[in-house]
């Protein structure tokens, strides 16, 4: 029985499911299997995986388009093995990312969630390591306060993170009635309840810009978690209460990039202005041609390595 599942949402990414495939393909860990959940997909991506699956340890489960939480959902409850790794199939591993999984597995008992670094990859082939709020130096650990440690950018992400398949009965599984931040919605779930073990060297490229990412979509017509019901429930827990502010915050301003005045006026007032630092509470007011200016000129930084942020 394999030790690791790899659950593969797929949804219409048939320029990129081959790349994913065979970088899990090439991890020095061997003992996994593969359980890609075609989503409803209307490309080519059925065909082309057809043509490389190693059907020894690859199974896919072709659904009707039910949505991301829905397909992560079927692969968790068709998995064999006792550990879950979330791939998203337009992101890439590097060979070591099971092994180090397996390593923190091993090291740390006490923790039932995992996850790696990573580096964002661009479409000119650059990659970029993200400003985290990671303090420790040494090179894997137990995360002492999840929400402390995300109030820069993210420092994991689905691709990077597994889980012990057991946990699904003591927190839930992904909320399907969510379509914006799915993976929030249960990080922070898991970290509420469960240690994370955490290995600070990248194993995982997240690919930043691709077909059907939900940055690229209309995320004022989607639904967000129920933030308010985390802080309302551990009105004491302050790290958790920065981090949602920041959740509102970045909601805030996508919305106001696309108009959606009625969403930016339910989210924002939910905003705790003084928990903002002062280049956020100046973004927060700031005009949508401005936002869409500076949004701008960051991808051209970007896309020349280069980065600027509000931390």
């Amino acid at each position: 029985m394999p030790r690791i599942t790899v659950v593969i949402p797929l949804y219409n990414k048939q320029n990129y499911i081959c790349d994913t495939l065979k970088s899990v393909y090439a991890q020095t860990y061997t003992n996994y299997e593969i359980l890609i959940i075609n989503d409803g997909s209307t490309d080519s991506s059925s065909h082309y995986i057809e043509k490389i699956i190693d059907k020894r340890n690859t199974r896919i489960i072709h659904q009707s388009n039910h949505g991301l939480s829905n397909a992560r959902n079927t692969g968790i409850k068709f998995a064999n093995s006792e550990i879950i790794c979330l791939l998203d199939a337009d992101d890439l591993w590097l060979p070591t990312h099971l092994a180090q999984i397996i390593e923190l597995v091993t090291d740390f008992p006490e923790a039932k969630i995992y996850a790696t670094a990573y580096l964002e990859f661009y479409r000119n082939g650059k990659s970029l390591k993200p400003k985290t709020n990671i303090r420790s130096t040494l090179s894997k650990f137990i995360v002492q306060d999840f929400f402390e440690s995300s109030l820069y950018q993210p420092f994991i992400t689905p691709s990077s993170f597994a889980f012990k398949k057991e946990i699904i009965d003591q927190i839930g599984g992904f909320d399907t009635q969510i379509t914006y931040a799915e993976d929030t919605d249960f990080f922070i779930r898991a970290n509420l309840n469960l240690q994370l073990a955490y290995f600070n060297k990248p194993s995982c490229y997240y690919r930043s810009e691709s077909e059907n990412q939900i940055t690229r979509s209309t995320l004022s017509s989607k639904k967000a978690p129920d933030f308010l019901k985390y802080r309302l429930e551990n009105p004491n827990h302050q790290s958790l209460r920065r981090y949602i502010n920041l959740q509102y915050y970045y909601l805030s301003n996508y919305c106001k990039i696309e108009a959606a005045h009625s969403q930016y006026k339910e989210v924002y007032k939910n905003i705790d202005l003084e928990l903002l630092n002062y280049k956020q509470r100046f973004l927060i007011k700031a005009p949508k041609w401005l936002l869409q200016s500076l949004r701008f000129v960051k991808q051209i930084l970007l896309d020349k390595g280069k980065r600027i942020t509000t931390f």
